[in-house]
């Protein structure tokens, strides 16, 4: 074989080579949902989103609020907890999940098995990216996920249900008609010292707020008004407070 030839082999074998690693597929997130989840898994979905983990649940979908108030995510099963605001007309607005930390899952199944810990608009961000799949002429050039998960009066950090269960407005537009996503949670970390003393069935856990997706997706389409307000008031005994529910 000439010395041109041996060029020509060696640049033919280095195009395939380049062209095969051009068609290989991009690795993909193993934390991210390749569709919309069903409403009776969502916080299923959330768990994996939000605390990025395999780790096999159990989902219990709380139907009434009180039963929700008391609830907790616990290590045996893991076992995670739901519970769906619906409007007037039936139709879900928002999604609260009680979920695991990652620190807790760790614990119990191995370093690696979660986390590290992210928000939960890291739900309502991925929601929102596979709802342009399908709405080709949104209403809204581009939303804005709020940074803050606090949504207090004054600006301290949630650290008990009670907070994290008073009403917020979840969406609501700004001066300039910019459509806004809000959110409320908060993470106990099942090592964190400060709550060392508590029972076990408080600490290690993630919950979130989170806009349903068929309410996303009106708001999306023009056919829902933005301004849901989800949550209800509860004392610290975790009893709903009539005098301060709306």
């Amino acid at each position: 074989m000439f010395a041109g030839q041996n060029n020509s082999v060696v640049l033919l074998f280095t195009f395939l080579a380049a062209l095969l690693v051009a068609c290989e597929p991009e690795p993909t997130d193993p934390y991210a949902m390749v569709g919309l989840p069903a409403a009776d898994e969502y916080c299923l979905a959330a768990q994996t989103v939000v605390t990025k983990t395999l780790v096999p649940m159990q989902l219990v979908v709380q139907e009434d609020f009180n039963a929700f108030v008391k609830s907790k995510a616990v290590i045996d099963g893991p076992t995670i907890q739901q519970y769906n605001w619906y409007n007037a007309a039936g139709n879900i607005l928002g999604i609260s999940c009680k979920l695991k930390s990652a620190d807790h899952l760790n614990l119990e199944f191995g370093e690696g098995s979660a986390g590290p810990d992210g928000l939960c608009q890291d739900m309502n961000r991925q929601v929102y990216g596979l709802l342009l799949r399908e709405i080709s002429n949104p209403v809204y050039d581009s939303v804005i996920f709020d940074v803050s998960e606090t949504v207090s009066d004054d600006g301290e950090p949630i650290v008990m249900g009670p907070q994290w269960l008073a009403p917020f407005r979840m969406t609501y537009l700004d001066d300039e008609s910019n459509l806004h996503v809000a959110t409320k949670g908060f993470v106990t970390d099942f090592t964190d010292e400060r709550f060392l003393k508590m029972p076990a069935r408080f600490r290690g856990v993630h919950y979130c707020h989170l806009v349903a997706p068929e309410y996303f997706a009106g708001l999306l389409n023009g056919t829902a008004e933005a301004g849901a307000s989800v949550g209800r008031a509860v004392n610290l005994r975790g009893r709903p407070n009539p005098a301060l529910s709306r």
